[in-house]
């Protein structure tokens, strides 16, 4: 039996198999499996990165889950059940304070995700779906702290620091943006989802863009006018800026 399904106790409340979860993540990221497109939405189809698949498909995804014995039939006769590791994660979604999204925007080896799904969870856990061009999904529960460290090395890879005379942000516009994006053999697009109380949702997006053999940078939106800003930052600096974007509210 894995850490994961260890920690997963169908007759625990979901918020003390998440403070279980929280305790193995501290000790290093926990593997969850890999899974398609079809079984992904079976299981979390009204999230919209994986609506849209036809009936026969999702069905193929249904009888994937049965015979890997992920999926059976409830008592009631007209649900279904969800165990294991798949289901502790289907359990724990519902529970995000946020989600994260990462897109590649530049070509990688196949193998590479090309676009994250993070959830963040109460007690410092994210739960990680990483997607790669094939379309299988490899899930995982990671720290906060481990989360950021990767997405860090994702999208600074190589060399990066800050100018000393670097003026901090600066105004540029759209087609100052697109020029530098164009060019850039590295780029990365993050959009940062809160949901509020209020039922509204607050979202932030932002490039990193590695435009130059020792800069990166970072493109948030103005907010001043209708423009971007533009800032140099390294790896210290662009961990600051995620640790606070994850605490968010």
């Amino acid at each position: 039996m894995s850490n994961a399904a260890a920690a997963q106790d169908q007759g625990l409340p979901i918020e003390q198999q998440l403070e279980s979860m929280a305790e193995l993540v501290s000790t290093g990221p926990v593997d969850l499996g890999c899974y398609t497109q079809a079984e992904m939405a079976v299981v979390l189809g009204e999230a919209p990165a994986l609506a849209g698949l036809e009936d026969d498909v999702l069905a193929e995804g249904v009888r994937s889950l049965a015979a890997r014995g992920l999926l059976y039939r409830a008592q009631d006769g007209e649900h279904v059940d969800i165990v294991g590791e798949l289901g502790l994660v289907a359990a724990l979604i519902p529970l995000n304070t946020g989600t994260i999204e990462v897109r590649r925007g530049h070509e990688a080896t196949a193998d590479s995700p090309w676009r994250w799904l993070i959830s963040l969870l109460p007690g410092g856990v994210a739960a990680v779906d990483r997607i790669d061009a094939l379309g299988l999904h490899r899930l995982s529960m990671v720290s906060l702290a481990d989360i950021d460290d990767a997405l860090v090395e994702q999208f600074i890879d190589g060399p990066a620091r800050i100018p000393s005379d670097d003026p901090g942000p600066i105004a540029i516009t759209v087609a100052e943006l697109r020029h530098v994006a164009e060019r850039a053999p590295a780029r990365w697009q993050l959009a940062h989802r809160v949901r509020r109380t209020d039922g509204t949702v607050l979202e932030v997006e932002v490039q990193v863009l590695r435009s130059g053999p020792r800069r990166v940078d970072l493109i948030t939106r103005d907010p001043q006018g209708d423009g971007y800003q533009r800032v140099a930052v390294d790896a210290d600096a662009l961990r600051m800026f995620l640790d606070d974007l994850a605490g968010l509210t």
